[in-house]
């Protein structure tokens, strides 16, 4: 009987869903780790909300609205929102957005049959930059999800593709 290791995703969760199925649907992990904000505003509420909270917006109107991400990546009984998801009380502050990311890593790297990835492309600024440094410091695989063609600079369109990072650079 052949083994295969359990892959592990972790993922930051900003204002745009898009990016977020698609890095999922890409990488094809048996389990999602999301880092989230808390709060009324937070974007827990694309990881958890009821209905569908995830919306799809062409300037400031509200073009369709579809499930949270766990529903519409079907994950079904592998999410668990107790174990799967950190909310973070300020997604400004890099060492809060670091030590959750850190926390949930090192730990997970205690049982050797997982491979661990993270994707950095949602969230606010500080919290993929605190994904890429526990990443780093973890020496996890870093992915990051692009658009085809860059052309539109304030958020993802279709046709975007999950891409692994090269972090083989000297550090200080």
């Amino acid at each position: 009987m052949q083994f295969t290791m359990s892959k592990i995703l972790l993922v930051t969760i900003g204002g745009s869903f898009q990016p977020i199925v698609t890095a999922i649907r890409s990488l094809q992990p048996d389990r999602v780790i999301f880092i989230a904000s808390d709060g009324d505003k937070g974007s827990k509420s694309q990881v958890i909300g009821a209905d569908t909270p995830c919306e799809i917006r062409r300037g400031t109107e509200v073009i369709e609205r579809l499930p949270n991400i766990p529903t519409q990546v079907e994950l079904g009984d592998k999410f668990k929102p107790e174990r799967d998801l950190i909310l973070i009380q300020n997604p400004d502050d890099l060492k809060e957005c670091y030590l959750g990311a850190t926390q949930c890593i090192r730990k997970l790297q205690q049982n050797p049959d997982v491979e661990i990835i993270a994707d950095y492309t949602g969230g606010t600024k500080t919290m993929s930059a605190a994904l890429v440094l526990a990443a780093l410091d973890c020496s996890i695989p870093l992915y990051l999800t692009v658009a085809g063609a860059r052309e539109n600079l304030i958020k993802f369109e279709r046709g975007e593709s999950t891409q692994q990072v090269d972090t083989n650079f000297p550090r200080a």
